[in-house]
């Protein structure tokens, strides 16, 4: 066996699994009267079902969703199209909503990518960073003047998501091992977050809220979310009204302490 670097020796290895490359075969010695290529044979079989068992964690209700013969042929052109780049397996299923809304037969179905996504988006929520809950107990502190310039950001586990079809319906329906209604097109906007018992939580939204998280999330003040309830013809206060959103929010635990 010729003597190469431990990073060739690794990349033919990596070439090997990936792509069936077979310059690694001539390193491996024979042993214990198992051929070469069975040796590699059984260290690739090893790898996928790695991979395979990753999506599955990550996915379990898209797994139940497609059923095993689907999900099999999922994880195998999967695995085939974005092979794995990273040491770490955490994000190695990032891509997977793109593979499913791209490829056939998945394409033809469109609420199985935004399944897929829905889980995701989950995960990102879970492992989120921490920081300090803004409380009510701080905003009771906050002088009046200051009111109109309030700022507010949020906790780094929010995730906004939008969906074409009763996504989230059917992911809550598999949870429950209830069957879910058929794919409807159904527009709709979910909040996602980690709350404080560290928990992943999630709830509809309607335009309006959506249109207060998006102007927070680019910075606007107290006094232009009020500017923005006026523009909606609501019939109630709108400083109450841009309270009572305020308070919810801090209630879920997703805006951060300034």
């Amino acid at each position: 066996m010729s003597e190469l670097s431990l990073h060739t020796l690794q990349q033919q290895m990596i070439n090997y699994l990936i792509d069936d490359e077979l310059t690694i075969t001539h390193q491996v010695e024979e042993h214990g009267g198992i051929s070469r290529d069975a040796r590699l044979h059984i260290y690739k079989n090893a790898y996928q079902m790695r991979l395979k068992e990753t999506i599955d964690n990550d996915h379990e209700q898209l797994g139940i969703y497609l059923g095993d013969d689907l999900f099999d042929q999922m994880v195998d052109g999967y695995i085939k199209a974005y092979p794995s780049n990273n040491t770490s397996l955490r994000n190695f299923a990032d891509a997977l909503p793109e593979f499913l809304a791209n490829h056939a037969p998945f394409n033809g179905y469109p609420l199985i990518s935004e399944l897929a996504h829905f889980e995701r988006l989950l995960m990102v929520a879970f492992d989120a960073a921490d920081t300090e809950r803004f409380t009510r107990e701080l905003l009771i502190e906050i002088p009046h003047e200051q009111w109109p310039t309030l700022v507010f950001r949020f906790h780094p586990s929010l995730q906004i998501c939008h969906f074409n079809f009763n996504t989230v319906e059917t992911w809550q329906a598999l949870k429950q091992e209830k069957a879910p209604q058929p794919a409807t097109k159904i527009a709709n906007t979910w909040l996602l977050w980690r709350n404080k018992q560290r928990l992943t939580q999630f709830r509809s939204i309607s335009q309006v809220e959506f249109s207060l998280l998006e102007m927070i999330l680019k910075g606007s003040d107290f006094s232009s979310l009020c500017d923005y309830l006026l523009t909606q013809n609501l019939e109630e206060d709108v400083s109450q009204v841009a309270l009572n959103y305020l308070l919810a929010w801090i209630d879920d635990g997703i805006l951060a302490n300034r």
